[in-house]
């Protein structure tokens, strides 16, 4: 089988947008704990991922954070990395 690019890419845009959601919605909309429970878990499921698929997530975060416009969602998917446990430390 064949590793599509646009896949990965896709996939991880659904998942960093449905984790932003998460992470700004407001508390009308969703409880904080309920919140908070489904990003630890969306970084629990990233974090089974193989030492080199993990990289490659991190590869891909950075070309969408490069080319992502508003500045304050390109820091969201700049430190995606780190927040979900993928990384050490944010400048990785």
């Amino acid at each position: 089988m064949s590793e599509s690019t646009q896949l990965v890419t896709q996939l991880l845009r659904a998942v960093i947008a449905y984790t932003w959601f998460f992470e700004t919605c407001d508390k009308t909309v969703l409880d904080d704990d309920t919140a908070l429970k489904q990003q630890e878990y969306a970084g629990y499921l990233l974090n089974q991922l193989s030492d080199a698929d993990k990289q490659r997530v991190v590869d891909e975060l950075a070309a969408l954070a490069a080319g992502e416009t508003d500045p304050t969602y390109r820091e969201f998917v700049e430190t995606f990395a780190f927040t979900m446990g993928l990384v050490e430390a944010e400048d990785d």
